[in-house]
């Protein structure tokens, strides 16, 4: 457990928990609504929402702004360096036990999702939750991700894979002393963040719980920056587990190999995806 964490306390048993939602976005106007309505649906009643907007040049605000207005979201929109900077200013401002940081463009898995993991936290007295997600690719067919117990294990990471954030509720603890990495990441500060709190000995318990619908459209940050996405995992994994990086050249090796990487594939969507 991170040091001085409040979750220590006794007295959190006793009152109800409560979650910081935060999306950010930047000229989103085409897919905020769903994910904002997505949020609204939800029948757990200690939620704080946050739209963290990066100045966008689109219809964004105009779809955000009554929402704002009518004061069951908060907007902040400004200039920011990207998402992971615009997540720690999501962070910063929360006021939530727990954070959650769910993508414009990705919806929660139906309206009971947050009352589900809310029961999770307290029995469980964990810094970090994770389920699992359902991937919804560009011709709109769905696929579940699912992110057993073994995926929570600082090994795992060596496999090149890591949780995806929008199926991990983190307490807020997690934030105070350890924002996300923006100096040298664009695409993987979140795995960044992930090894540094599995180095830190914090445990990830898994829920079990379906938590998030995921768009793998072509906006995607990892499907539009491949090479960015493999470069930064790689220095990842030498920074934060260099000992095991031969084990995840093994890994990427396969995957660049035509047939070893169907072969892989296989073997992922076998442990992994359901349909």
């Amino acid at each position: 457990m991170l040091k001085n964490s409040p979750i220590n306390k006794e007295e959190s048993n006793r009152k109800p928990v409560t979650i910081s939602i935060i999306t950010v976005c930047y000229n989103a106007a085409r897919v905020i609504e769903a994910t904002i309505r997505s949020v609204m649906e939800q029948t757990y009643p200690h939620l704080e929402y946050l739209i963290i907007d990066g100045a966008s040049t689109d219809d964004t605000g105009a779809i955000v702004r009554p929402y704002a207005e009518r004061g069951v979201l908060k907007w902040y929109s400004e200039p920011d360096q990207g998402i992971y900077d615009a997540m720690n200013k999501g962070a910063a401002r929360a006021t939530g036990d727990y954070l959650y940081f769910l993508n414009a463009g990705d919806t929660l898995f139906d309206a009971g999702v947050m009352e589900r993991m809310a029961a999770h936290c307290q029995p469980s007295r964990a810094e970090v939750l994770y389920g699992s997600i359902a991937y919804v690719h560009p011709d709109g067919h769905t696929e579940q991700r699912i992110y057993g117990g073994s995926c929570g294990k600082l090994v795992y990471y060596l496999t090149g894979d890591c949780i995806n954030h929008q199926a991990i509720l983190a307490h807020r603890a997690c934030f105070d002393n350890m924002r996300f990495d923006t100096e040298h990441y664009r695409i993987c500060a979140d795995r960044d963040w992930m090894l540094r709190l599995k180095k830190r000995k914090v445990p990830f318990v898994c829920t079990g719980e379906m938590v998030a619908y995921y768009s793998l459209d072509a906006d995607s940050a990892s499907v539009k920056n491949k090479k960015d996405y493999q470069r930064e995992a790689k220095y990842c994994i030498r920074k934060h587990l260099p000992l095991g990086y031969p084990i995840f050249a093994l890994f990427e090796f396969c995957r660049n190999n035509r047939v070893l990487a169907k072969l892989l594939h296989g073997v992922y969507r076998l442990l992994y995806i359901r349909r």
